[in-house]
């Protein structure tokens, strides 16, 4: 029974090591995406990764290793031995390749993949559609899965050749059987401490990869599999009660009223009216601040004619409050935040009536539509919009035009955005309407008329920015010709950031850094406030701009109030809060960390005791900004009625 237990922990120890060089592997292929300063935090995460990694075999391998650890005479049996077996390999194979997606996948998520995953595949139809292009760009990873799979299938062959086990070295009575009893049983104690991470009071969780790395290098220390099996059910919300239900809105409040200080007003040589002005929020796929000379300050940029238009527009430092489509949208259009792992679209709470600027115009007599060229179905796009309050939806089956297919994601931009002109031009005025653009997300396709037209740049995302932007510039062009361009205010932001490729924007700040800008024909001037503005920020400013006389439900605020201005982002259980010059970390359970924004963009030193006023209020603010949101969406409190 000896030889049956080596080779069990040999398979083990093999599947361990296989997992930590695919971790390697993340590093090598993402490893601009972070910055390790010192060998203190280098041999931190060296630490933290074996943890965790201990945590990930253990849970995948514990049906093998029940299998192979009983002491009963089935372990004799060679159908037994081939069951165990195969159950090692599955759980190898997982290991191996939840990891290896995340080599490729990491760069556009900028977090570790988790169980909402499946969640977020099951919506629409076409990722299925998408795989052959996946593997097609991401062949050098399939062939490091497969190479993976001869080293794994090697190494057992190696193993069972150096270990023979006979059976009539298995005996099962009297004092030998006791000693295995034993042995198991210390076995399952161990199986169950690295599991679990450790002897401390709560099991090893996602935030606890904080303790090893900086907030922008925990993803080193994680690896897939444990964020995805820690993960699973973890979407419901539980109640808080930081604070008595009667004050938590003296510190914070998702009502917001109309604001009296609308200096934009001062900018515009015709005030925007209720009623009158027209309203379009254009959201562009995965663009990065960092494309555009306005926000890198240099002469580079990959969008000529969007820089050029933020010369005659009010401009922002604008922030995403997440790092996927799905959760972009839902903060542009609703101004809800993603604060939790998984998105609204896909969560429990997503039959909540939600708010939107959709919802808020039309019963000002305001026509409105949701344009976006991709799958009709796309991650629920149309039946969310749907539900905020947009009248229309206008995907790839209204444009109804396969010849302008892109081949993975749907309707080429300029194409698209010339049908957007033409429907624009049948609606009653005033319409509010919002665009989605697509083709600047990957795999990066452009028509093939306009191949060698733009800069390859750096990165394999400029070429398609650059059409992406050559499409928004002739939309414009035709759009000046219509009657109604005069008498429309434009809003142009992201749904997320992107691909990046300088220290600047590889921040724990700059990987969010998105373009906002807000521009309309009728202002007198251009202007860059240096103000920053989040995706949730969108709703209640454009009520202020036209001067909605009634409160609205939304979690960010309007740029105009008085309200401290602040910038909020969950990702893998911590919180960051941004107000002015100070960031704040927040862990529930933790103390609040607080670091210098501008001085320390990569939050590395805790100045909380220093600044303890700043530090309390942070925590404060956070906490009021959590209660409200869980509470609230499990209370189905996301909307103001009888207004």
């Amino acid at each position: 029974m000896k030889q049956q237990y080596k080779l069990t922990l040999y398979r083990y120890l093999v599947a361990l090591g296989l997992l930590l060089i695919t971790q390697i592997i993340f590093y090598m292929l993402n490893a601009s995406l972070f910055n390790v300063t010192s060998v203190k935090e280098f041999i931190n995460i060296c630490i933290g990764n074996v943890r965790f990694a201990l945590s990930s075999v253990s849970f995948l391998l514990s049906p093998f290793l029940l299998l192979a650890l009983l002491p009963i005479p089935l372990q004799q049996n060679k159908i037994y031995r081939i069951a165990t077996f195969i159950l090692y390999v599955i759980g190898v194979e997982v290991l191996l390749f939840t990891n290896l997606v995340d080599c490729g996948y990491f760069r556009f998520t900028f977090k570790r993949t988790t169980f909402d995953i499946f969640n977020y595949l099951s919506v629409g139809g076409d990722f299925s559609a998408l795989i052959p292009q996946f593997l097609k760009d991401y062949w050098h990873i399939a062939l490091i899965f497969v190479v993976l799979n001869v080293i794994l299938f090697g190494m057992d062959f190696f193993l069972r050749k150096k270990i023979t086990i006979l059976n009539d070295e298995i005996s099962y009575g009297g004092k030998s059987l006791l000693k295995r009893m034993a042995f198991v049983a210390v076995a399952a104690v161990l199986i169950f401490i690295t599991q679990r991470g450790g002897l401390q009071n709560k099991p090893l969780r996602l935030l606890h990869a904080s303790n090893y790395a900086t907030t922008q290098n925990t993803a080193l220390v994680l690896n897939t599999p444990f964020t995805m099996y820690r993960t699973i059910g973890k979407s419901a919300l539980s109640l808080k009660s930081y604070f008595p239900e009667n004050e938590v809105d003296t510190v914070f409040s998702p009502i917001c009223q109309p604001s009296s200080n609308v200096w934009t007003d001062t900018l515009f040589a015709v005030k925007p009216e209720l009623g009158k002005t027209n309203v379009v929020v254009i959201i562009v796929e995965s663009y990065a601040a960092e494309y555009f000379s306005t926000y890198n300050k240099t002469d580079v940029t990959y969008v000529p004619f969007l820089d050029s238009l933020a010369k005659h527009s009010i401009v922002f430092n604008g922030m995403s409050n997440g790092k996927r489509s799905i959760d972009g949208i839902p903060s542009i259009v609703s101004s809800l935040p993603l604060l939790t792992e998984e998105s609204y679209i896909t969560s429990q709470y997503s039959e909540n009536r939600l708010s939107s600027f959709a919802g808020l115009l039309e019963p000002c007599g305001y026509h409105t539509a949701f344009f976006h060229g991709g799958y009709n179905g796309t991650m629920s796009f149309d039946v969310f919009t749907s539900k905020v309050g947009f009248s229309n939806y206008f995907g790839k089956n209204e444009y109804g035009n396969d010849a302008d297919y892109d081949g993975n994601w749907g309707i080429f931009d300029e194409p698209y955005l010339q049908y957007m002109v033409s429907k624009l031009n049948t609606f009653s005025q005033p319409f509010a309407t919002a665009v989605f653009t697509l083709s600047s997300h990957h795999p990066y396709t452009i028509p093939e008329q306009h191949k060698g037209k733009f800069p390859k740049g750096t990165l394999v995302v400029h070429e398609t920015v650059g059409y992406t932007d050559y499409a928004l510039r002739k939309f414009f062009e035709s759009a000046e010709k219509t009657d109604w361009f005069k008498n429309t205010i434009f809003i142009i932001t992201a749904d997320h950031s992107a691909l990046t490729g300088t220290k600047e924007f590889q921040t724990e700040l700059g990987l969010y850094r998105i373009p906002i800008l807000i521009y309309s024909p009728m202002l007198k001037h251009g202007v860059n406030t240096d103000k920053t503005m989040q995706q949730i920020d969108i709703l209640p400013t454009l009520a202020d701009m036209l001067h909605v006389n009634k409160n609205i439900f939304a979690f960010g605020k309007s740029v105009f109030s008085e309200f401290p201005h602040y910038y909020i982002r969950y990702s893998n259980g911590e919180y960051i809060l941004l107000i002015d010059k100070y960031i704040s970390k927040y862990r529930e359970g933790y103390d609040i960390q607080l670091f210098d924004a501008e001085n320390d963009p990569d939050m590395r030193n805790d100045i909380a005791t220093q600044h303890w006023e700043t530090a309390h209020y942070h925590e404060q603010l956070t906490k009021a900004i959590i209660q409200q949101y869980n509470n609230r969406l499990i209370h189905n409190q996301t909307i103001i009625e009888n207004q």
